[in-house]
């Protein structure tokens, strides 16, 4: 059941993507937690994030010993650390058949390089006019990632974001932003989606090598203890709270520098990588909702028995049976 035109696309079982989930010293996204998921009939995102090229090989390999199903790697767009088109070669070299963009708008090249060596390219995207653009490039999908979500964001919610991409693309829309759970997922489908994305939900998975102090702080936190901040990377980034986003807003209320900023940053992932506890990882609203560590197939498995559920209660409603 649930079998959309993205597991056609794709070639999966369950309409369900693991979101890309970077990092400051090492991505989250490794090819344990990859293999996981793909393992489990959904797509195992690869983040290369922080990643040399030939870090990036080594883990495409790890992948693929791990598992024979279908995989992504992700590259961000506004990383500028990096040549795009450089990277979506060095993919392209490697034999990547899919590929997510991270928040930013990949070069016409880029895109192009990719689509000739075959490769299906899913940008993510937060706004109408960037899901334009991108199907105009040649986009096989665009993930439309609302702001309640986790990371990069931008200023629309999902439940607004998805239908509006839906009604002026031809291609498929995938949900993203504030999904972690059974409901979230009907209701992605009920707004013209063809799947879900999710990262902050895979965070909290057993196979994820996120800190386990990491997971214990996120696992406590509610929604409202997530912040958009330009701390991390100097674009609107959605973060746990911690004491150095507060430190960040109160420099930037009494109007600090953009050296002081610089400054303040270089310290702040220094002390990072000495201590971290102190990291401002990424997460989405919807860890308020998150409250367990469940392994990747229990948490595929348990979304698509809990969708059956919810659609079959649905249909009773409509033939007036409840």
């Amino acid at each position: 059941m649930f079998h959309t035109s993205l597991c056609g696309l794709l070639g999966i079982r369950y309409p369900i993507i693991q979101g890309a989930l970077g990092g400051h010293t090492r991505p989250v996204s490794d090819a344990k937690l990859v293999s996981a998921v793909s393992d489990a009939g959904g797509l195992g995102i690869l983040s290369t994030w922080n990643l040399s090229d030939k870090a990036i090989l080594k883990e495409i390999e790890r992948v693929r010993k791990l598992t024979d199903r279908p995989f992504g790697v992700n590259i961000a767009a506004i990383h500028s650390s990096y040549d795009f088109t450089k990277r979506a070669k060095l993919l392209a070299e490697a034999g990547v058949k899919i590929v997510t963009t991270g928040r930013g708008d990949p070069d016409i090249p880029a895109i192009s390089l990719l689509k000739d060596h075959g490769i299906i390219v899913l940008p993510v995207v937060g706004s109408i006019d960037q899901a334009i653009n991108m199907e105009k490039k040649g986009a096989d999908a665009v993930i439309a990632s609302g702001c309640e979500g986790g990371g990069h964001v931008g200023v629309v919610s999902t439940l607004t974001l998805v239908p509006q991409v839906v009604d002026v693309v031809d291609i498929p829309v995938i949900a993203a932003g504030g999904i972690g759970d059974a409901r979230g997922f009907v209701a992605a489908l009920a707004l013209g989606a063809c799947g879900v994305q999710m990262g902050t939900r895979f965070i909290l998975s057993k196979e994820s090598i996120a800190p386990f102090e990491l997971k214990q702080k996120l696992l406590k936190a509610s929604s409202e203890d997530t912040v958009v901040t330009t701390m991390r990377t100097g674009w609107p980034t959605r973060v746990l709270r911690s004491k150095f986003t507060s430190e960040w807003e109160e420099l930037k209320k009494r109007g600090a520098s953009k050296e002081e900023l610089k400054r303040f940053r270089s310290v702040m992932l220094r002390r990072i990588k000495e201590d971290i506890e102190e990291d401002t990882i990424g997460a989405g609203q919807v860890c308020g909702m998150l409250n367990e560590l469940k392994s990747s197939k229990e948490i595929i498995e348990e979304i698509i028995e809990g969708a059956i559920s919810i659609v079959s209660k649905l249909q009773e409603l409509r033939s007036g049976d409840i």
